[in-house]
């Protein structure tokens, strides 16, 4: 078993049953993603980033 698998295994253990039913639809969420169609809106939205970044207008984020 992996190292990662059984930490995971360990947290899994120490939540309370409340806490599962949300680890559970995660898992669910990541095993199969549901497709999700965007609004005319952020179509748009993502339209006017790709002209934006095409044209080099954009910030380059430098995260931790």
């Amino acid at each position: 078993m992996s190292l990662i698998r059984e930490k995971i295994l360990e947290a899994i253990e120490k939540l309370k049953d409340e806490e599962l039913e949300g680890v559970l639809a995660y898992i669910k969420l990541i095993q199969e993603p549901e497709e999700i169609e965007p609004t005319q809106e952020e179509k748009e939205a993502i339209k006017q980033g790709r002209e934006d970044f095409q044209k080099g207008d954009f910030i380059i984020w430098k995260g931790c």
